[in-house]
């Protein structure tokens, strides 16, 4: 692990600031989507588990949150909490993810027969290890790569709409996400 990008115990309540966070929600910084994860990531992930349909949609709410917190930030007035209003977008990404798969006509197929891809509880582990080591490989990067990284290959944005949104060039975005997927295929290449 880099030790730049270790954090430190005693800077952790400084990092989850309630009023740290509302003045970097409203002035559109990008570190909004760290703090976001870090600070809230657990909440917000329990409440998508109650509110989502399965465990991916559930994280795809919460990453939806996060961003969603990152473009309306600046016009978030700060008079509730900041811990309410996250919770309001992953309730309203799951709302919408219900709503798309409800004109989904693959899932109201009543006559096909269910099968499991699942071979058994070694894929399960090997699974559980490759989600594990993705998830340490994206909390070493910096906000700015991990926010490219997502906008990228998560939301699915060009690189210029990337780099009008975080106000770099398209080069600079390429070469950070080309660099940014080289380290990433590096670190899975021995669990693939």
């Amino acid at each position: 692990m880099n030790p730049s990008r270790e954090v430190n115990e005693e800077a952790v309540p400084s990092l989850c600031d309630a009023a740290e966070l509302v003045s970097l929600l409203q002035s559109g910084d990008i570190e909004v989507l760290d703090r976001v994860t870090r600070c809230y990531g657990d909440r917000l992930l329990a409440e998508a588990r109650r509110r989502c349909r399965d465990a991916d949609q559930a994280e795809d709410a919460v990453q939806d949150a996060a961003l969603a917190a990152w473009r309306y930030g600046p016009g978030f007035r700060g008079e509730g909490s900041v811990n309410g209003w996250l919770v309001r977008l992953v309730a309203t990404a799951c709302t919408r993810m219900r709503r798309g798969m409800k004109r989904d006509a693959s899932i109201h197929v009543s006559d096909e027969e269910l099968v499991s891809d699942d071979a058994g509880p070694d894929i399960l582990a090997a699974r559980a290890e490759l989600a594990e080591t993705l998830s340490q490989v994206m909390n070493n990067l910096s906000p700015k790569d991990r926010a490219i990284m997502i906008l990228a290959d998560a939301q699915g944005w060009t690189g210029p709409e990337i780099a009008a949104s975080l106000s770099m060039t398209p080069a600079a975005v390429r070469a950070r996400l080309s660099r940014v997927h080289r380290s990433l295929r590096a670190e899975l290449d021995g669990l693939v």
